[in-house]
């Protein structure tokens, strides 16, 4: 390897570690650290991802880009490492430190307010934060790109490429095939779930965490699960990916289905292997936060919620659930766990309304940050946009524009992901299965291990080598079609509900 490649590699990695450093003081705020010691852990953070930023804009990283880029005879993956380095370091460049600093201060701050205003149902004590972060986003867009609008320059930090019209295109047809399918379930009576409903106590449902862990190849050397007030996966390094989930007493599927969806982005990290010379570079990062989540979304409800997933793991899990799952059959907890109604919450969301939930919430972030919706006026618009896309009464914000965390963390451009992971997941999904033809035999035989197989080869591996259009065209053999989905959910739905 070039001597100059061997200095750019030993920059980002320097830089790597910084991050995770970072990540590591984001981590204990959300799982352990005390309420009180939230001022200094937003010092400290604002601190660390400084440094993190001065690693990442060092000029020798440019000038090593220079001199590499004119050289002949690179192979692909040393074309595709400087690809993704330049990209980030011309990001990185145009990021003033001073911006860096303060977003990383207001949003440790950001974050433990919207922890306390969740708990108490109290928006006004979070409005002031997301305000800032609304206003640290603006400047954040304008650096990177003054002459594009604010919400694509957002947009294009999650799905490279991605712009505001390009998604609402895709999610037109997505709504208006969900609508369809959602209608059709609708005309047809419901099934009893209320044995979801009964109390199982956190102790049992840490115990079915840990199960399904196992059950998918999560590598517990590599990892470690523990409570937060929403789940989320977060990377330490190579060997020390944490995720986290919440135990709700009265609906334990819940905790169950959020393990199995970190447990799905933390396979997807495990697997990012580059080989020695990129390990712990910008190269083994993922291609995308949609393909991140069409990990996550492919384990928690293509495989997760399947018949023969639950075939080969009913019975291990009957006897853990402290006699609420006495006298129900795996037909009724198979049909119970893929109810299809409109909820409040996203995250315990069916796989039909999901997509709805995160249309809205498309819609909404942009108002924000196109300044067409006032932060005081968001609950008003949140309640109004589900009731008119799901149908559903808000009660109160704590179930409504509180629930999730992204925008308390500043994360405006994330949600798209969400419903494009799942168009990624099924096309994934196509794929294996006809690629693998036993592949639901092993999977009912309680061996998930040819699916975690497929997915190391075909995408994991491939870290960020290749963009995502690349990725989904070599995995699959076509370009991303959403017509996978809508008629992965027909099948499986028209099945359930006979229609």
């Amino acid at each position: 390897m070039r001597e100059a490649m061997k200095k750019l590699i030993s920059l980002d990695r320097e830089r790597g570690v910084i991050t995770h450093i970072a990540a590591l003081l984001g981590w204990d705020q959300e799982t352990y650290m005390p309420e009180s010691g939230i001022d200094e852990r937003a010092e400290q953070l604002a601190i660390v991802e400084n440094l993190a930023h001065e690693k990442a804009v060092n000029p020798g990283i440019g000038e090593l880009l220079n001199r590499l880029e004119g050289e002949k005879d690179l192979s692909g993956q040393e074309k595709a490492y400087l690809r993704v380095s330049r990209r980030e370091y011309d990001k990185e460049t145009k990021l003033p430190a001073g911006l860096v600093s303060e977003m990383a201060r207001q949003t440790s701050l950001s974050q433990a307010a919207w922890v306390q205003a969740r708990k108490n149902n109290d928006f006004k004590r979070f409005a002031p934060h997301l305000a800032t972060m609304i206003r640290l986003n603006l400047e954040k867009a304008s650096a990177l790109n003054p002459g594009a609008p604010p919400y694509d320059v957002l947009l294009d930090l999650y799905e490279i490429g991605s712009t505001e019209r390009s998604i609402a295109d895709v999610f037109a047809v997505m709504k208006r095939d969900l609508v369809e399918i959602l209608g059709a379930i609708r005309s047809r009576p419901q099934s009893d779930d209320s044995f979801l409903r009964r109390r199982v106590s956190p102790a049992a449902q840490a115990r079915m965490s840990q199960y399904f862990m196992g059950a998918l190849g999560f590598d517990k050397h590599r990892g470690r699960l523990d409570t937060a007030a929403h789940p989320f996966t977060t990377t330490l390094g190579r060997d020390d990916i944490r995720i986290t989930t919440r135990y709700i007493e009265d609906y334990f599927p819940s905790s169950v289905f959020s393990t199995i969806h970190e447990a799905g982005h933390a396979l997807y990290e495990m697997g990012l292997e580059v080989g020695p010379d990129y390990s712990g570079t910008r190269l083994a990062d993922a291609a995308s936060m949609a393909v991140h989540e069409s990990q996550s979304r492919m384990w928690e409800n293509i495989i997760g919620r399947s018949l023969p997933f639950w075939g080969a793991h009913y019975g291990h899990i009957v006897p853990m659930a402290e006699g609420a799952l006495e006298g129900v059959a795996l037909e009724d907890f198979y049909k119970g766990v893929n109810r299809v109604e409109a909820s409040l919450i996203r995250t315990e969301a069916d796989e039909v309304s999901y997509g709805l939930h995160v249309i809205a919430r498309f819609e909404l972030e942009s108002a924000l940050i196109k300044g067409d919706l006032a932060v005081e006026d968001l609950p008003g618009a949140w309640n109004d946009t589900m009731h008119q896309t799901l149908g559903v009464e808000v009660p109160d914000d704590r179930r409504g524009c509180l629930q999730d965390i992204h925008w308390s963390m500043g994360s405006f451009g994330y949600f798209p992901s969400y419903a494009l992971g799942n168009l990624y997941a099924a096309q994934f999904w196509t794929a294996m299965k006809a690629q693998i033809p036993s592949l639901e035999r092993s999977i009912a035989a309680g061996d998930c291990s040819p699916a975690l197989d497929w997915l190391r080869e075909k995408v994991h591996r491939e870290a960020a080598a290749l963009l995502p259009s690349e990725l989904v065209l070599k995995a699959t053999g076509s370009s991303l079609d959403p017509s996978h989905f809508t008629g992965y959910l027909r099948k499986k739905y028209s099945a359930i509900y006979g229609f």
